[in-house]
């Protein structure tokens, strides 16, 4: 009966997406400001913090089962799925650098930027700055990680 049981959870939960990635690391920061890390080890989220090249020690944070939910539910709203595997901006030598490495079972996105990023059609003029699908983006690491800094 046990074998039947899960078996049967097994069948009923497979057309749904994993909550927590295979694989999660992300990473933002520049030069002349601090640099924010997250890392997935198991089930809980490795986040630390550089500044003036002292990086702090790594703070542990398990997120809950909603809020996986949530940041895969914003993930697939900025369909972070199609952004290109690089972004960069030659105008601006130094600023802001950014990487995402994500993996579910169904699907994943490795892509890095310099001074720019996903959906930027050029209304920056030059100027790097974060577009709304970027900011979203952010919000959802942010939100993820108990409203700790990522930015």
């Amino acid at each position: 009966m046990l074998v039947v049981l899960v078996l049967l959870a097994g069948i009923l939960n497979a057309g749904e997406p994993e909550e927590i990635p295979q694989k999660f690391s992300a990473r933002i920061g520049g030069m002349l400001g601090s640099t924010f890390r997250v890392e997935l080890s198991g089930r809980t989220l490795e986040y630390s913090v550089t500044r003036r090249r002292e990086t702090s020690a790594p703070v542990k944070i398990t997120p809950t089962a909603e809020q996986w939910r949530e940041f895969r539910k914003a993930l697939d709203e900025v369909n972070v799925w199609r952004w290109k595997s690089d972004y960069l901006n030659r105008r601006v030598m130094d600023g802001t650098q950014w990487s995402l490495d994500i993996a579910y079972a169904d699907r994943s996105i490795k892509a890095a930027g310099s001074n720019s990023y996903p959906d930027d059609k050029g209304k920056a003029n030059g100027q790097p700055q974060f577009t709304p699908a970027f900011a979203r983006y952010l919000a959802a690491v942010e939100k993820l990680l108990g409203d700790k800094t990522f930015k």
